[in-house]
């Protein structure tokens, strides 16, 4: 048998996106192609290697996606794909690309940040609140929405209790939300090379950076010449799948939980929570001298 004929036997077991609209499970399909979808180092475009995590779990998934719309008799719309974030080939920089990507796995950064050269070279860094990811002006890979989490809760796992107690079993999905009303601010960056992020963020230069925590403290120390603050935080993101989560019943931090649609960024991030009656500014724009000690700007 082979391997996705097991991945279809599997799943025909416990349809488990059986009660997902086929809005939702386009939607998914759309996202697993995002996150299969790899830049070379050619400057074309390839797939992850589908016998490694995170690939092979999200391969899987796709093969799954694939059997429920088969059993339904249905297909995604041609134009499903359209403005997804499959990055764009970038054959032209090629060359440019094998160099860095070396560069990388030698020296091995820390952190990655993507972005424009003219303000890079500059070591000018920008601070956004979370609420203004949803601006329309940013791309595919920028825009989401920092302020909530949705599930898709399987019915069939699912108990609705009234206000007088009374247990109702619901017949569809269940969309549960997780939401902050207290705003904070971000900043993001890569916790792992990846030259597609140049496609990506359309940037055209990235900044390595060798020593996280230097780097955490100066941002921090700098941040607080602009804004007051209760609490921050830096770590890795966690990705979660809104359709099959990972420790069910565990409540997502916000603040670093991404949709698994943007799994392929790996981004690290720093949060930080302004102390309540302190000025919102949309950005904070902050110039860290000293960072060019510990980090070495790369440019296409």
């Amino acid at each position: 048998m082979k391997r996705y004929e097991y991945w279809i036997l599997d799943y025909r077991k416990n349809r488990y996106m059986e009660h997902l609209s086929r809005e939702l499970l386009v939607d998914r399909l759309r996202y697993l192609i995002e996150n299969l979808s790899t830049l070379e180092t050619n400057g074309k475009i390839g797939m992850g290697n589908v016998s490694i995590d995170p690939w092979k779990e999200l391969i899987i998934s796709f093969t799954h996606v694939q059997e429920e719309l088969k059993i339904r008799g249905e297909s995604p719309p041609n134009n499903f794909l359209d403005g997804c974030a499959v990055p764009s080939p970038m054959v032209e920089a090629s060359e440019r690309l094998i160099e860095i990507n070396r560069i990388a796995s030698v020296k091995k950064p820390h952190l990655i940040k993507f972005g424009k050269k003219e303000y890079l070279s500059k070591n000018s860094l920008k601070v956004s609140l979370a609420s203004s990811f949803m601006e329309p002006s940013l791309n595919v890979a920028q825009m989401d929405d920092e302020m909530k989490a949705i599930f898709h809760a399987n019915p069939d796992e699912m108990t609705i209790t009234t206000s007088k107690g009374e247990a109702i079993k619901p017949i569809g999905t269940v969309n549960i939300t997780y939401e902050t009303e207290r705003d904070y601010y971000v900043f993001c960056s890569s916790g792992t090379f990846d030259i597609r992020m140049f496609s990506n963020f359309e940037a055209d230069s990235c900044l390595f950076i060798y020593d996280s925590q230097r780097f955490a403290d100066e941002l921090i120390s700098e941040l607080r010449n602009h804004i007051e603050f209760d609490e921050y935080a830096y770590q890795m993101v966690e990705y979660v799948d809104p359709v099959k989560p990972k420790g069910k019943g565990r409540e997502p931090i916000i603040e670093i939980y991404k949709h698994i649609r943007y799994q392929y960024q790996q981004e690290y991030r720093h949060v930080i929570v302004p102390s309540r009656g302190s000025p919102m500014l949309k950005d904070i724009f902050l110039s860290i001298d000293s960072i060019s000690e510990y980090s070495e700007l790369i440019c296409l």
